[in-house]
């Protein structure tokens, strides 16, 4: 740019006149212009703008000085809730179901042992009158099990008494057989040796007449010879006679003494016929002596009737304990039987009773005396399970406090004791001002954030906090009432706002050159 191109009008009110015409730039020598200074341009300073920036270097000297010396409170704003102190009551659910009827409404006084809700017992009614019913068929089924054990064991007494009586009759007659038995083996002794005494004598007899036999044989050969000879001789004699050299006499006494020998031989023979008669007799008393003997015998070694009478007794006892053993077969199955049924019934008594602990759970009743918090119970047929919290009871007797939710980071700075202030927003802060207090407790672990509370954050405009991860403190406040000209506002359970916790105090110029770090990230 050259001089040419500058066109300068000056004010009259602050430069000094200049009488001399400029000259026209091809008349300017350039080396003849002095060289321009930043006061060739400025104007001079005027007396209110020399006081003006007295007065803004003294407002700004006071400043500093107020800054450094003036305290300022640094607070942890953060949403918090009145709630009661400690822990709410919690109504649960003790089976599952569906419900019913529901008794109680949000924000209700109850009485601990009050009835909240109730759900639908159809179906544990109809369980129960089925477990009755089983349980009355099991107990009449176990009473005439009974009654068939009591009837068994009535007769085993009976059986038993029946084969000892048996018995004791068995061993009675074995008892007769045996003495009859010693009396006969004493009788049949005597047979015995009156059977040999007497086949003895018959048999000598025997052997008298077997000799006597041989005897008269002997005789009757004898007489037999004697007969030959006669008749051979009244042979010889008998030509005699017919030539008559033989006298009549002499011939009739050799036949003679043929007929005398042939009745001799007749009178043997009879005689042998007699003997062999009674040797046949002998021998025939002979048998009849061994029979007797042999009977005798017999009767003296028989031990038939000892040993029937022993087997009798075998038998009682077989038989008697045969049928004790199937009766105490059946006892025993009986008595199993019963074993089972009282199992079943035990199980189904058990059952019972759970049923009716059941029964008695679905009355859900209020855990303690206050102020039903809250309510999850929202219709009737509304399904819940075992365990599901049904309402949260404020105790009556437990004391108010705020509870906040203080972010990790801001944690730091947070100390027991330090004071608190709170805008409630049921209360607004022009009318009855803030609500004080302490803090009393501090969380020892973060926890993560509960939807209640970060709807409370959205709708008190408090953002760009991080919910990450926030610590409960507890806040115990001074009075339960706000009050300012006569205006009060008393504090309930459930009330929201905001509170600040004074972490500490710095003055205004720490606190700006604190941000002043912050913003510079220094």
């Amino acid at each position: 740019m050259t001089n040419a191109d500058i066109s300068f009008v000056p004010n009259s009110h602050s430069f000094p006149k200049v009488e001399k015409a400029i000259p026209h730039p091809e008349e300017i020598n350039l080396n003849s212009l002095a060289a321009a200074t930043p006061e060739d341009f400025l104007p001079p300073i005027g007396k209110w703008t020399t006081i003006g920036g007295l007065v803004l270097i003294a407002t700004f000297v006071a400043g500093v000085t107020l800054a450094s010396i003036l305290k300022y409170k640094t607070t942890v704003k953060v949403a918090a809730t009145i709630r009661p102190a400690g822990e709410l009551r919690l109504v649960q659910a003790a089976t599952e179901g569906i419900i019913k009827d529901i008794l109680v409404k949000g924000n209700q006084q109850v009485k601990q042992g009050d009835i909240i809700a109730i759900l639908d017992g159809s179906r544990l009614q109809t369980k129960k009158s089925q477990l009755l019913g089983n349980i009355q068929q099991a107990t009449v089924q176990s009473t005439q099990i009974t009654a068939q054990i009591s009837a068994l064991d009535r007769q085993i007494q009976a059986e038993t008494e029946q084969t000892n009586r048996a018995t004791s009759t068995a061993q009675a007659e074995l008892q007769r057989t045996q003495t009859e038995y010693r009396n006969s083996q004493i009788s049949s002794t005597t047979e015995v040796e009156e059977s040999v005494a007497n086949l003895k004598l018959v048999q000598d007899d025997l052997e008298t007449a077997k000799a006597e036999l041989k005897s008269a044989q002997a005789n009757s050969l004898a007489t037999q010879a004697s007969f030959k000879a006669a008749i051979v001789k009244g042979d010889r004699y008998k030509p005699i006679f017919k030539s008559g050299a033989l006298s009549q006499d002499a011939y009739e006494e050799v036949t003679l003494a043929v007929q005398q020998q042939q009745q001799a031989l007749l009178s043997q023979l009879a005689i042998v016929e007699a003997h062999k008669q009674t040797v046949e007799k002998q021998q025939r008393a002979v048998e009849a002596a061994q029979a007797r003997l042999n009977k005798a015998k017999t009767t003296l070694h028989s031990t038939a009737g000892v040993a029937i009478a022993r087997e009798r007794i075998a038998q009682e006892k077989a038989r008697g304990e045969a049928t004790l053993s199937r009766l105490q077969q059946e006892r025993e199955q009986l008595i199993q039987r019963q074993t089972e049924l009282e199992n079943q019934l035990n199980s189904f008594q058990k059952e019972l009773k759970q049923i009716e602990i059941e029964l008695q759970n679905i009355i859900i009743r209020a855990s303690a005396s206050g102020t039903i918090a809250q309510l999850n119970l929202r219709n009737i047929s509304q399904v819940i399970g075992s365990g599901e919290m049904i309402a949260q009871i404020a105790p009556s007797e437990a004391p108010l406090e705020i509870k906040a939710d203080v972010p990790s980071e801001e944690i730091s700075k947070i100390r027991l004791g330090q004071k608190v202030y709170m805008r409630v927003s049921a209360c607004p802060y022009p009318d009855y001002g803030s609500l004080q207090g302490t803090v009393s407790s501090i969380s020892p672990d973060a926890i993560e954030p509960q939807s209640n509370f970060n709807s409370s954050n959205s709708s008190l405009g408090i953002g760009g906090i991080s919910q990450a991860g926030s610590y409960k403190v507890n806040i115990k406040p001074e009075n339960y009432v706000l009050k300012i000209a006569g205006k009060e506002c008393a504090i309930q359970l459930g009330m929201e706002g905001s509170a600040d916790i004074i972490s500490k105090e710095e003055t205004v110029l720490q606190f700006i050159l604190r941000k002043a770090r912050l913003i510079a990230n220094i």
